[in-house]
């Protein structure tokens, strides 16, 4: 069997110093300490990092050395890290790995300065609005595309994501709120249909493929959403006319409850209503040549909804504002 985790741990970077040591004071050590317990109880053999450390072009700040510092203190098997393309800014993509159960290398797809297809840190033309004009994107964090090699010949490959938030930080008024959430949808279906390119890519190969990390959507659809006709994660797991095609979500489909999405792997605060609303947008989303393990493959790690995570509720609640999800995978 193989685990696989994706992670979106908040603040990580601040628990680095500019070196890429760890700071062990205050809350950065508790925070730290509350990671080495999550990692150690679910063990994944792969763990993606959405909101890694940083790297810098003008710095010895290293995402890599940080990450392997982490593990070296904490004393995790998961010793060795790998990034893709550095992010323009803050944050970046990263996994954790057991070096002695799979190797790991970045391994993007896509063609150079091909408009339709590009690879994630180029640009890329698309029509977001019907209007036959092209618009250009660019990812701010470029998704992390990784081979994965491990037991006897086999092969996987993964693809890590920190797709556009639809979070509005800086409208004054609902005109410009109601222009601001237009944008960010057109940006993030513009970035998972980009994603879903590569899916396609790859399947045309006959790869076996995972998709995780924080897409910032979820199934079903908000008001916005319904404008266009679909949410962003399920334009990345595929077509309703091409089913052989489609990546499997084995989340299931959630249920909308008084306090929002059940299952949730995260909570936000209602600007509006100052109410908390639970949402669903950290996802493992796999091909069908890919078999599962077990009668619970996959895991969100929400210590209110899954019995498995209730002895780590004071870490989980203490390290990230997000939840873990795990997928465990046959090698046999």
């Amino acid at each position: 069997m193989l685990r696989i985790c994706t992670y979106n741990i908040e603040h990580f970077d601040k628990r680095f110093n500019s070196d890429n040591t760890l700071k062990l004071r205050g809350k950065s050590k508790e925070a730290l300490t509350s990671l080495k317990e999550i990692i150690a109880t679910i063990d994944p053999d792969i763990l993606g990092i959405v909101e890694a450390p940083n790297t810098s072009l003008s710095s010895d700040k290293s995402t890599v050395e940080c990450l392997e510092n982490f593990a070296q203190w904490a004393g995790l098997r998961q010793s060795k890290a790998l990034i893709g393309y550095p992010s323009a800014g803050q944050q970046e993509l990263a996994l954790l790995y057991d070096p002695d159960k799979v190797t790991l290398q970045h391994s993007p797809g896509g063609r150079r300065s091909s408009k339709s297809n590009p690879r994630f840190n180029e640009e890329l033309y698309f029509d977001t609005d019907n209007d036959n004009i092209k618009e250009v994107y660019k990812f701010y964090r470029p998704p992390l595309e990784a081979k994965v090699s491990y037991g006897e010949g086999q092969e996987l490959y993964i693809l890590l994501a920190h797709a556009k938030s639809k979070g509005i930080f800086k409208a004054t008024d609902m005109i410009h709120w109601q222009r601001e959430s237009e944008r960010n949808r057109r940006k993030l279906f513009a970035e998972c249909s980009w994603i879903r390119k590569r899916v396609d890519e790859w399947q045309k190969q006959a790869r076996k493929i995972v998709v995780m990390g924080d897409m910032n959507d979820g199934p079903g659809m908000d008001f916005y959403e319904y404008q266009f006709g679909r949410s962003a994660v399920e334009i990345i797991m595929g077509d309703l006319f091409h089913p052989a095609t489609a990546l499997n979500n084995h989340i299931g489909r959630p249920k909308w409850t008084n306090k929002g999405w059940s299952p949730y792997s995260a909570r936000f605060k209602d600007r509006f209503t100052g109410a908390n609303v639970n949402v669903l947008i950290d996802h493992i989303l796999s091909s069908q040549n890919l078999d599962v393990s077990g009668d619970q493959p996959l895991i969100l790690w929400n210590p209110y909804e899954e019995a498995l995570a209730k002895p780590l509720k004071r870490h989980l609640t203490r390290a990230s504002d997000h939840f873990p999800i795990s997928l465990d995978i046959r090698t046999d």
